[in-house]
């Protein structure tokens, strides 16, 4: 395999874990960028090439810089991956008071 044809298969690897850690269907992340459902499907196989001006609408859409979406991964990188997974997980089973109370929480710390 080539070296591209590497970084595009983690960079679509990126793409779709960060999508999932939203909770964000193919089509609802499509909705927010402007791209068809087969676009994202083929940016996460790895088979499409975006454009810069996609990486950025991708990174905004998922609230990550577009470094976090080419960075390749070191141990930590996972490690804080799987943190921030987690939080999202606890944020999304938490009611709007319970969120607004953290919030006021950890704004005290």
């Amino acid at each position: 395999m080539r070296e591209n044809d590497l970084k595009l298969k983690r960079f679509g690897r990126q793409l779709q874990l960060f999508r999932k850690q939203l909770m964000l269907s193919r089509e609802n992340l499509g909705r927010k960028t402007g791209l068809t459902v087969e676009d994202i499907e083929d940016l996460e196989a790895g088979t499409g090439n975006p454009a810069l001006s996609v990486i950025y609408l991708l990174a905004e859409a998922l609230n990550v810089s577009p470094a976090e979406l080419i960075h390749l991964q070191s141990g930590y990188d996972r490690e804080y991956i799987a943190y921030r997974f987690h939080l999202f997980q606890l944020i999304n089973n938490m009611s709007k008071d319970d969120i607004k109370k953290t919030i006021r929480n950890l704004e005290l710390t």
